[in-house]
């Protein structure tokens, strides 16, 4: 396991402040017995974590395609945001698996976040390990996660977020990418099958019989975004979630598929949570 103060980490996060309010990056690991291989995360501790006994919040935060654990730290503000709040950020690295159990069942990525990362946390760090502890947000592939595990197990999460979500996976596939052909392949096989149902967003949130179980959906999607079928889900998954009466909000407004329009949401995004979240500032 490897810290970082933040002190080393200005280049990238532009970030300073006294010794006993840093935000401290952790670069952490633990074997997978679902993937069989070890795997890294990065771990952000609160403020004055070390001063304290206190219990937190958990916000697991996903990466979209083609980045790994490293990509909320190095291209977002997340660090100086969360200079503000009291919460442990969990970043796992989720390769191009889109957080599924694959069909071979080689790349059970599901199951690594539930059997694996979850119990590692919470064992290791000081969580509040309730469903009311525990919040999943994303950025495109993994915003396509955080609301397939908020519909799936509606019972861990009480927030749940999606920035640019790709909600309608096998829709995404582009032609000219190879590379997120293939990952779609592997996750969901090669035509729509019950592997594509189970995982897809809207066939679960039609399932979902009482919409009070689910947790509160913070969506957004920027208006620019030139992705086939990105803004045309995410008003959809809106929709959908008013007619079942689920709680959300939903944010259509100008930015792209960028760094920039997730960095804009995420800040967004925290102070939303922040106010649902009294043990917060």
């Amino acid at each position: 396991m490897k810290r970082f103060a933040v002190a080393f980490l200005v280049s990238l996060c532009s970030f300073t402040s006294s010794a006993q309010d840093f935000i401290t990056v952790t670069e952490d690991s633990l074997y997978s017995h679902a993937l069989q291989v070890q795997t890294k995360m990065l771990v952000l501790l609160p403020k004055k974590y070390a001063q304290s006994q206190e219990r937190y919040t958990t916000l697991y935060l996903l990466h979209g395609f083609g980045g790994n654990q490293t990509d909320w730290v190095k291209y977002s503000g997340l660090v100086k945001y969360l200079k503000n709040y009291n919460y442990i950020v969990v970043c796992p690295d989720g390769r191009n698996s889109w957080y599924t159990n694959s069909i071979d069942k080689k790349r059970n990525y599901e199951d690594y976040v539930f059997s694996d990362l979850i119990p590692f946390i919470e064992k290791k760090y000081r969580t509040l390990s309730t469903r009311h502890g525990r919040v999943v947000a994303g950025l495109s592939m993994g915003g396509y996660g955080a609301v397939r595990f908020a519909l799936k197990r509606p019972w861990m999460f009480y927030f749940a977020g999606s920035f640019s979500g790709a909600l309608y996976v096998p829709k995404t596939a582009r032609p000219d990418n190879r590379d997120l052909s293939e990952s779609l392949r592997l996750a969901f096989g090669e035509e729509r099958s019950e592997q594509w149902t189970r995982n897809d967003p809207f066939e679960l949130l039609d399932s979902v019989r009482v919409a009070t179980s689910l947790p509160y959906f913070y969506i957004s999607t920027g208006k620019d975004d030139n992705l086939p079928r990105i803004v045309e889900n995410n008003r959809l998954l809106a929709e959908k979630l008013q007619s079942k009466g689920a709680l959300y909000e939903y944010h259509e407004t100008p930015g792209g598929h960028t760094w920039a329009y997730w960095d804009r949401e995420l800040r967004n995004f925290l102070n939303r949570l922040a106010s649902f979240d009294p043990l917060n500032p």
